[in-house]
């Protein structure tokens, strides 16, 4: 059974209770330490970690870097106890900030209100974080990996912001550094005529051709599709049409603006109505938006209401449906991913995309 820290008003409270439910994925910061999972709302402006504690023993070379000694000590103790959180401890702040900068990139919700992030930029400044932290990691090559995510960075930090640039200067030089260091080769910055390959917006979506005998909309999980993809403040939509006499399901979700690739390969699918009727359909970025059509049987247009479902995934990500992800969690991931754009303590990543 594992031990439990949780943080409340200053306090940390160790149990050797059985864990409660946690908070909801989307809005989870976490980081696999050895011998400990730390987790933190990252909603909320929390500095310290939550903590699920599996291996005391592995743990014991760096609990005192975020909890303090105090309470690293009473770990071995095996009571049940609530001890103040230290002003200052070592690792905590730097910790913080890779499960910061990892939640970003793994939940972001990027759409039509809120820009994307700069992918290579945010995979930068994972690197420099991951190495700052390293010792209390849960895996060995984690700076290697992390670098070789951030392979493509100097070409996007050549690209920020005047405002950013000395920061992005000195983050490109660490990364350099760290790259000779583990001897990972990193790719020179492209020139700029280079860069313009496809970002402007594809065409508008076209109006559906044919008689629309049924529409609706359905919220697409942001589990189910990769980060950045889908705009996270749309719902996909689905309409029935006669074509020439035969019934299509057509669906349209809208693509994160500026990173839709126009004739980008399929990975998105949806599903329409019971499972049992097999109408799964691949869609196919346009650059405005993921769009797919397939002719359907006419007793689709007879589907009662509460089976005209709609499920929008990546087959990898999503092989089966989840439950629905709950709407105060996305409005509350949604507000501070707009706070985070204005923070000059935000990541290079988040400022650059709210110039």
């Amino acid at each position: 059974m594992s031990i439990r820290i949780r943080i409340h008003d200053g306090t940390a409270s160790l149990s050797h209770s059985r864990s409660d439910a946690e908070s909801t994925v989307i809005r989870t910061a976490m980081i696999e330490a050895r011998g400990a999972l730390l987790h933190w709302d990252a909603a909320s402006d929390a500095r310290f970690p939550d903590a699920e504690i599996h291996s005391p023993v592995e743990a014991a070379g760096w609990l005192a870097d975020i909890y303090g000694h105090d309470i690293a000590a009473a770990i071995d103790v095996g009571d049940d106890i609530a001890l103040p959180l230290p002003d200052h401890a070592g690792l905590v702040d730097a910790t913080h900030h890779l499960a910061v900068l990892t939640w970003a990139r793994d939940w972001w919700p990027a759409g039509i209100r809120t820009p994307a992030l700069s992918v290579p930029v945010l995979a930068a400044e994972i690197a420099v974080a991951v190495h700052a932290v390293e010792h209390l990691l849960d895996d060995e090559d984690a700076v290697e990996r992390a670098l070789r995510d951030a392979a493509d960075a100097a070409t996007a930090l050549a690209a920020v912001p005047q405002a950013l640039r000395a920061e992005a200067a000195a983050l490109l030089h660490a990364l350099a550094e760290l790259a000779e260091d583990h001897a990972v080769e990193l790719r020179p910055a492209a020139s700029a005529a280079s860069q313009d390959w496809a970002l402007a917006a594809g065409a508008r979506i076209p109006v559906g051709a044919g008689i629309e005998i049924g529409h609706g909309t359905a919220p697409v999980r942001w589990s189910d599709v990769p980060a950045q993809t889908v705009a996270a403040d749309s719902d996909a939509q689905w309409s029935l049409r006669h074509v020439d006499g035969v019934p299509h399901l057509q669906v349209t979700v809208v693509a994160v603006p500026g990173v839709g690739v126009p004739g980008a390969p399929a990975r998105l699918r949806a599903r329409f109505g019971p499972e049992s009727l097999r109408i799964d359909l691949p869609l196919r970025g346009d650059g405005d938006a993921f769009t797919g059509s397939i002719p359907v049987v006419a007793s689709v247009a007879l589907l009662p209401l509460d089976q005209r479902i709609l499920w929008v995934r990546d087959p990898v990500l999503a092989p089966t449906p989840g439950p629905a992800e709950i709407e105060a969690d996305r409005d509350a991931v949604r507000a501070h991913a707009v706070r985070r754009l204005a923070d000059p303590a935000a990541s290079i990543a988040e400022r650059m995309a709210g110039e």
